[in-house]
């Protein structure tokens, strides 16, 4: 944990409960926007995996092997649109192989037909097997399964330069975070399902937990002045996360993403007071103005120099565009949020990478794609932040001006949540993750565990109600 954090409690219960009391849904996330009319109809269960219709990946994932499975896909792809199961059992291999796969899995046929993937962790899904296992329709892990989540890698880097290892890292920690983005909207719909299951708890670990919930409620105080209980509460949801999952994963991925939630809410923090300060007031220097006309001052002292263009640009403006502007008054921020929680902070050695990683992690965190990620959830699962279907109401909306204003009351709880999400999906790309099956369910990489996991599965609650 980043210093001056606080340490999670070690008194966990004896041993957590291996299932969890099925909470009573009245609506699921995924049939809470229509309930049948006729009291008669009954639900077919599905998503049951079927060996009869299946591939076994029992190699390493490489062209290889996509070159030996795509025709046994694409025959079976045309001789039914039923489900393909996967079976895994293999240790990774590469990214882009398994994309490959994947993608021709999910390719639709010439009228436009899908076919669901099943996928199911038989004993080992390591690296990009994992990846595999998480990205199926529905995810089944065998009870003595192990499912290993690393950050991104390359291996065989010949003739390794300075330069080129700085590269290679920046292209690494690119793709960690594009892979997170991409597993957190492939996981989202599971991680809600285990949310929705084990809300009854929350009540229960923050009392168990009362200083360390307080000191996360406090921090988020300013996104969320009062707590209600309608309001999705994400520090109830990591302690229950937390006292389920197994060490060390209820520190390294559970606690953890609360803590770069926190440091997220802390930089918006420091944004709101800065932005809320009047014109006049000069009581701390603007900085981003200083270094702005220190750029305008270093072109006009080249500017007699510079020769003339061969070919006519326009002209570059003085000092600093818009979008320079906004970055380094977010660098600002962060340096200053670093050097506040560590006075022997030094700009060399580690000093700068922590800075240069918050910064990164603060500038994706807020971006466009995140929005549209949020919006797209508080529509899918309107029933959990509404409380009632909105779609008509979005869809009648004159304007954007008043779609917004339909989400808005929701919209810092959806945020909040979804963040959520993506940190755990961060977490998982830092370091060495090796998940018991049950871990796996619970952080949403798969929706079942054969024989019964620690949250009911969506087949298993389907059966037990058929109408």
């Amino acid at each position: 944990m980043a210093p001056g954090e606080c340490k999670m409690p070690k008194s966990k219960k004896s041993k957590r409960a291996n299932r969890a009391v099925p909470l009573s849904r009245t609506s699921t996330p995924d049939e809470a926007k229509a309930k049948p009319k006729q009291a008669k109809l009954k639900r077919k269960t599905g998503l049951t995996l079927n060996w009869k219709r299946a591939i076994h990946i029992s190699s390493v994932i490489d062209d290889a092997l996509l070159k030996e499975l795509t025709p046994i896909i694409l025959q079976m792809k045309q001789e039914s649109s039923d489900p393909i199961t996967v079976g895994i059992d293999s240790h990774g291999g590469s990214v882009a192989a398994m994309d490959s796969l994947l993608g021709l899995l999910q390719s639709p046929d010439q009228d436009g037909r899908c076919t669901s993937i099943y996928t199911a962790a038989t004993n080992r899904a390591y690296s990009a097997a994992a990846s595999l296992l998480a990205f199926g329709d529905y995810a089944v892990a065998f009870p003595h399964s192990r499912i290993l989540y690393h950050d991104l890698r390359y291996s065989g880097i010949e003739d390794v330069t300075p330069s080129k290892a700085l590269q290679t890292a920046r292209e690494l920690e690119r793709g960690n975070v594009a892979f997170s983005l991409k597993l957190a909207n492939q996981i989202r719909g599971r991680l809600i399902w285990v949310y929705i299951d084990m809300k009854r708890e929350f009540d229960d670990v923050r009392t168990r937990y009362e200083s360390f919930a307080k000191r996360y409620d406090d921090a988020f105080a300013e996104s969320h002045p009062q707590r209600q209980k309608t309001m999705v509460d994400v520090v109830g949801f990591s302690l229950a996360l937390y006292q389920r999952l197994s060490p060390p994963a209820d520190e390294e991925i559970a606690i953890r993403a609360l803590d770069l939630l926190k440091s997220w809410m802390e930089i918006e923090t420091i944004e709101s007071r800065l932005s809320s300060r009047h014109p006049e007031d000069e009581r701390l220097p603007d900085l981003v103005k200083g270094i702005n006309a220190l750029v305008s001052e270093i072109r006009s002292m080249g500017s007699a120099s510079r020769a003339a263009p061969n070919n006519p640009e326009p002209e570059q403006q003085d000092g600093l565009d818009e979008n320079a502007q906004s970055d380094i008054k977010l660098l600002l921020e962060v340096l200053a949020r670093r050097f506040a929680r560590d006075k022997g902070l030094s700009i060399g050695g580690k000093g700068l990478d922590l800075i240069m990683e918050d910064f990164s992690f603060i500038k994706d965190i807020n971006s466009n794609e995140q929005v549209r990620a949020i919006t797209k959830m508080m529509i899918d699962y309107d029933q959990l932040f509404f409380g009632r279907p909105i779609a008509d109401e979005i869809k009648g909306a004159k304007d954007h001006s008043e779609r917004a204003k339909i989400m808005e009351p929701v919209y810092p709880q959806a945020r909040m949540l979804w963040y959520y999400i993506v940190l755990i999906c961060r977490c998982l790309c830092e370091g060495d993750h090796l998940l018991t099956p049950g871990d796996a369910q619970l952080l949403g990489l798969v929706d079942e565990v054969l024989g019964g996991g620690p949250v009911e599965s969506k087949r298993e609650w389907r059966k037990a109600n058929p109408g």
